[in-house]
Order: structure tokens, then C-alpha cells, then sequence
């Protein structure tokens, strides 16, 4: 009988540990960052083309590696970061495994330059499929210098799986953003395609490293967390509400300078913001927590994406509680807060005015008429038999009984009592006019701007935003790029006026960076649809007047499509019939 389990060679072994290890071209790239951190570097370049498929360089100034342990460098699981297993019990370093370069080595051509303060020179070490071909002596300053060339050339299976450079390149702008944040102290610098992405110098705190990384609006916005809880601490900064986004990805969590993806974290900062954004909504929260390293386990995770907390419940308490004291803060003075927050206002007709000039501006009010009317005109005076007969559709025929609290109308029939959320509608009414004017290729009208709109994005972001932004300009948009990461709207759809411009963008960048409709075109485009309709809809109206009611009912019965549903599939209106009243009422 033959034998037929047999040891693995080294190559197959190396490309199985490569698999583990590096999952793209960020993954690389965060394997050769935390070498350099580790090396006591205090300034980090990396450049990449083609997203890194076709190169990554990253170049240190760190204490250098002499003649020797360049060469052992390369081999499996030869670290100078651990010694005995004990070592791995509160491991104060990036890495530890001794695996990323004899790993990443395997799939590509790789160059490794690099000189401690004791050589006169340097050496260059050179790799093809994690075999040497050559070295030499190399001048050099003390540091370390490595080139990744043709990532997963002699994988293509894994190669065919990566996507667009611009995709890929996002993925790395992200991890160095992260990385920048996560070392304050360190200059970092992100070079893609020869043109600079992340410029960030060494900086005194981290205060100024947020400054210096993120946009005026969100720095703007931020409140600093500082707490303290059984030898644990809790910094950073989030943005106060309402100020949210629509995705998880803009939570950053860091463990002892280390960043994570850890869901006992994310739920605990959830749980804190959970009674004060609006559901389905996500903060901003930049998390920094720092604990003892044996009281943390970095061990469990491939990647070293995630981590284990001996004492999780501590964790919870210190983010829950860092952020509850941290968001008692006091809002600026402003007659928006002060109508709001006076329960003697709420019913007043100064309210009322309030309303109407701070928050019903996204419409065009016509003298005599509901903002309503104006969406679509035709609507509010039916010109055919055809348009009257529409006129007298299930909403129209339907009697205005009065208005709930937040934004909700009540009707009837002869059958039913009928409570019509009157944001749900409105969304579903621009969903069908967007999609429409895309059905048909004809842009609705557009209004100038009198100040343009900046926009300021991440390069991710911003990647995103490039590759829909003709459907924005199709939708009644007009909008410039204005440097590699910054966008002006000029111009903006008549329905839009007075909303929060930036927000509707926001929202709009979110839903374009979902990945996974990156596949389907179709889908994509009315996720960006549907985005573009929940933030330009009217949120909760503490009043409508009964023409505006009527408008928006006489709009319903003219709109194509399905408008029983908003376009995130929430129900416009529930019915409660007389004859489960009766039932409830005990009438028989």
C-alpha cells in the first residue's frame, strides 16, 4: 500500500502561509508598515501603482538590519520580536510571527535594501517566488527600503480576484490612514501612482494628527473622549450627534496603538450612541484603548485584525460610560435649540414660523399653495379626463382627518382608520421622479448656487464619488472636481433647496463605497437613488397645513411605480380597520 500523506515542500508551504497572511495589496502593505514601526522608525513612505498590484515600496528610516539578518529576514517564522513562548503573553509589538516577508516574498519579485548604524554599506537582496537570485553591496542611508513587484504573479488564481486598481488603492489609503492615526508621532507618506495621497508630518498630539487628516466639517464637530476604568483608558474624539453616517466603516478602534476591527468594541460604542442618533445611523468615533498587554490576546487573528480582552466586560463599562460622560456636552445657543428644547414652544405659532424657516426650506412655496402642490405641478390642476380620473385614485378620494406628532397624517375611508408617514411618502415621490428622469435621460432643473458647496473627501471616498458622479449630473447636479480629493457642486436639483447639502453628499458617498453591489451596476444605482431620496425627503414636520396634505396625496396617485412603499421598502401608510377598533373597544 503507498503512502500517501507526504510533507509539504517550502514553496507550497510559504504560498498556504502567504494565503493566510496576504489577502491583497493592503494586506502586504500592512505587514511591511508594522515592520517599520517596529524598527523605530519616525518617518514611513510607501508608494504603490496600479493599486499595488504592479508595485509597493516602503521606505523606512528606522535602525536598518546588518548583512545577516537581512538574509534571515526572509526565512519562516524568524522574528527579533519574540524568544520564548512566555514572550507571547503581552506582545508589545506590530508583529511577532516572523512569517509576513518569508509570506509576501513567496508571491512576488521583492528587492529588500536595508543598513544598520554599525555597516559602512548597505546590502540588496533580491527574490522571485521566495527564492534568492541575487545580492550586492548597496549605498544607502541607515533604514530599510522594500519593493514588491507583480504581487501574485506566480498566483494568478489569487491575482484574478483583485479588483480595480482604484478599489484596491482605497483599501490601502484606508490602512494608512489608520496607521497615521494610530502613530501620531511618526511622519507618514502616501504616494499612489506618483501622486500624494496622505502627506502627514510628525505631530505633537493626536489632536493635531486628526486635524491634520480629516476635513474642517468633522473636525469641526468633534468631541475629545478621555476616561479612565480599572487600569484601562479610553481617548480619542467622535463626532457629537446629530452628526452621523450611514455605514459602520467610520468607527476606528485601536487597541494599544494597534488597529482592529473588534465587535465587543463597536457594540459598546453603539450601545452609547444607541438613544441618540437616528436609527440605522452610525457615529464617527475615533477609539483608542489602552490596556496592559497581557490583559489582551493579538494572537487570534491571521491578519492581527482582531483581538481577545481577558476582562471584555471592563472594556464595555470603560466605552460606554467614556462616552456618556464625554457627550454631556452643551449645544451652542440658537433659536433652533431653544424652540425645541422649550416644551411651553412646541404648540406655539412661534414654532411654527421656526419650522417653516429652518427646516421646510428644501421646497418651493408658492403663494396660496402647499409645498406639496409643486411636486409634480401637474398634479394640484388636472388638465385631461385622464389626469382627472388619476386625480381620483385611492389617495386623493382618501378624508384628511388631521395630523400626529412627528410626521404623521391620519386619514380615512369608509373601511379603515389610515396613518400615512408623511417622510416615507415624500422619499418614495423623489425615488420615482430620480428614477424617471434617469428612465427617460432628462435632468430635472437645476438651481445655482449662490456659495458652491465644497466637498472634501478621502481619496477612497473620494474614488467613489468620481466613478458616480454622472449620476448626480443626471439627476440635476452640476459639479467640478477641484483638486485630487475635493469636489464643488455649482448647481443642485430645484426639489433639493435648503437641505443639508452636505449630508445628502455624505450619504450619496456611503452608499456608493457598498462593495457589494460593486457587481451590479443596476443595484448600485438605485442604492445611490434611493440615498439621494431619504436625505433630500422632509424629515419629521411638526404641522402640515391641509393643501400641503392634499398635495402630497394628489402626488402619490400621479407617481409611477409602486407607492404603497418607500424605497427602503418601509410601509408609507398602515391601516387599522372599524372593524378591529370595534373588537378593541370591546364592541361587538
Amino acid at each position: 500500500m503507498s503512502n500517501r500523506i507526504q510533507i509539504l515542500n517550502e514553496n507550497v508551504i510559504n504560498r498556504i502561509s502567504a494565503g493566510e497572511v496576504v489577502e491583497r495589496p493592503a494586506s502586504a502593505v500592512k505587514e511591511l508598515v508594522e515592520n517599520a514601526l517596529d524598527g523605530e522608525s519616525t518617518s514611513i513612505e510607501l508608494a504603490i501603482q496600479d493599486g499595488g498590484k504592479k508595485l509597493i515600496r516602503v521606505k523606512d528610516n528606522g535602525v536598518g538590519m546588518g548583512r545577516d539578518d537581512a538574509f534571515l529576514s526572509l526565512e519562516r517564522h524568524a522574528t527579533s520580536k519574540l524568544i520564548s513562548e512566555k514572550d507571547l503573553i503581552g506582545i508589545p509589538t506590530m508583529g511577532f510571527r516572523g512569517e509576513a516577508l518569508a509570506s509576501i516574498a513567496s508571491v512576488c519579485r521583492m528587492r529588500l535594501m536595508t543598513r544598520d548604524e554599525y555597516a559602512e554599506v548597505g546590502i540588496a537582496i533580491h527574490s522571485e517566488g521566495g527564492a534568492l537570485t541575487s545580492s550586492e553591496p548597496f549605498a544607502m542611508n541607515r533604514g530599510t527600503v522594500i519593493e514588491v513587484r507583480n504581487l501574485f504573479y506566480n498566483t494568478p488564481v489569487r491575482r484574478k480576484y483583485l479588483k480595480s486598481a482604484p478599489f484596491e488603492s482605497g483599501h490601502v489609503h484606508d490602512l494608512v490612514l489608520k496607521m497615521a492615526l494610530a502613530n501620531p508621532s511618526i511622519g507618514f507618506t502616501f504616494l499612489d501612482d506618483e501622486k500624494t495621497r496622505i502627506q502627514a508630518p510628525a505631530a505633537k498630539s493626536l489632536k493635531e494628527r486628526v486635524c491634520g487628516l480629516f476635513s474642517g466639517d468633522i473636525v469641526e464637530n468633534l468631541v475629545e473622549l478621555n476616561y479612565e476604568f480599572e487600569g484601562t483608558s479610553l481617548c480619542g474624539y467622535f463626532a457629537k450627534p446629530p452628526y452621523s453616517r450611514s455605514s459602520i466603516r467610520h468607527i476606528f478602534t485601536f487597541v494599544n496603538s494597534r488597529p482592529v476591527r473588534d465587535r465587543l468594541v463597536n457594540a459598546a460604542i453603539m450601545k452609547s450612541f444607541s438613544n441618540i442618533i437616528e436609527r440605522g445611523r452610525f457615529p464617527l468615533a475615533l477609539v483608542f484603548i489602552q490596556t496592559p498587554p497581557d490583559e489582551v490576546d493579538v494572537n487570534v487573528h491571521p491578519q492581527k485584525a482582531e483581538v481577545r480582552f481577558l476582562k471584555p466586560g471592563n472594556i464595555s463599562n470603560l466605552i460606554f460610560n467614556g462616552v456618556n460622560e464625554a457627550i454631556q456636552w452643551k449645544p451652542k445657543e440658537s433659536k433652533v435649540f431653544k424652540g425645541w428644547n422649550d416644551p411651553s414652544s412646541t404648540n406655539s405659532e412661534a414654532f411654527r414660523d421656526l419650522y417653516r424657516s429652518e427646516n421646510r426650506k428644501g421646497f418651493n412655496e408658492i403663494p396660496g399653495q402647499g409645498r406639496w402642490s409643486e411636486f409634480p405641478k401637474e398634479s394640484v390642476q388636472p388638465k385631461s379626463a385622464d389626469d382627472l380620473m388619476v386625480s381620483r385614485s385611492k389617495y386623493s378620494d382618501l378624508s384628511i382627518l388631521g395630523k400626529l406628532p412627528n410626521s404623521f397624517i391620519l386619514l380615512n375611508d369608509d373601511n379603515a382608520m389610515i396613518v400615512m408617514d408623511q417622510h416615507a411618502a415624500h422619499e418614495r415621490l423623489i425615488f420615482n421622479e430620480l428614477c424617471n428622469s434617469h428612465k427617460t435621460n432628462h435632468s430635472p432643473e437645476s438651481q445655482d448656487l449662490l456659495i458652491p458647496e465644497v466637498i472634501e473627501l478621502t481619496a477612497l471616498e473620494a474614488e467613489a464619488f468620481r466613478e458616480n458622479v454622472e449620476l448626480l449630473e443626471t439627476s440635476g447636479f452640476v459639479i467640478e472636481e477641484f483638486g485630487s480629493n475635493t469636489f464643488v457642486v455649482r448647481s443642485i436639483p430645484s426639489w433639493l433647496l435648503g437641505v443639508d447639502l452636505s449630508d445628502t453628499m455624505r450619504g450619496f458617498v456611503d452608499a456608493a463605497l457598498d462593495t457589494a453591489l460593486k457587481a451590479d451596476p443596476d443595484a448600485l444605482r438605485q442604492n445611490l437613488l434611493r440615498s439621494l431620496a431619504c436625505k433630500a425627503a422632509v424629515k419629521e414636520a411638526p404641522s402640515l397645513d391641509m393643501e400641503e396634505i392634499r398635495g402630497l396625496l394628489r402626488s402619490l396617485d400621479r407617481t409611477d411605480g409602486p407607492s404603497e412603499v418607500c424605497p427602503h421598502g418601509r410601509p408609507i401608510l398602515v391601516r387599522i380597520t372599524y372593524d378591529e377598533l370595534r373588537r378593541r373597544m370591546g364592541r361587538k
